[in-house]
């Protein structure tokens, strides 16, 4: 009598944790929210030491939601961007016409690392508040 229940009671945590395991949220930020595309130009040379390519510019830029104003960052074609966007309520960035989406809340910005390769204005914008906070313009100019 003693073995079914200790038994039962086995089963019955092990069926709870199995269900309570199928309910929680899965954190879907691991890994690059991106996905790689066909590139047709070979990829640019590394610089001696290592780090960006040669003759590359590196620029970081930030985008926060709570501005009161649209954040402008210009840049030039061929500039390695390193992007960090803020916002004070879970969101989903984009950098629209670039392919790129992120998961953004108050305790996690989201981050993105690129090369701007064409030239344009993009937006950045919230989609789940369907707000633009930004825009990124990249001049036609190669460096």
């Amino acid at each position: 009598m003693l073995r079914r229940r200790l038994l039962l009671l086995s089963a019955v945590l092990l069926a709870t944790g199995a269900l309570a395991a199928a309910l929680t949220p899965r954190d879907l930020r691991q890994g690059t929210a991106t996905t790689p595309t066909a590139t047709t130009a070979p990829p640019p040379r590394a610089a001696p030491g290592g780090g960006t390519p040669a003759g590359a510019r590196e620029r970081r830029a930030s985008f926060d939601a709570a501005a009161r104003q649209p954040t402008v960052v210009r840049v030039r074609q061929g500039t390695l961007l390193h992007v960090v966007v803020q916002a004070p309520a879970p969101d989903e960035v984009e950098l629209v016409g670039l392919g790129r989406f992120e998961a953004v809340d108050q305790f996690s910005p989201a981050r993105f690392d690129f090369f701007a390769k064409r030239a344009g204005t993009f937006p950045v914008r919230l989609r789940e508040s369907d707000r633009v906070i930004g825009r990124l313009v990249v001049d036609a100019r190669p460096l």
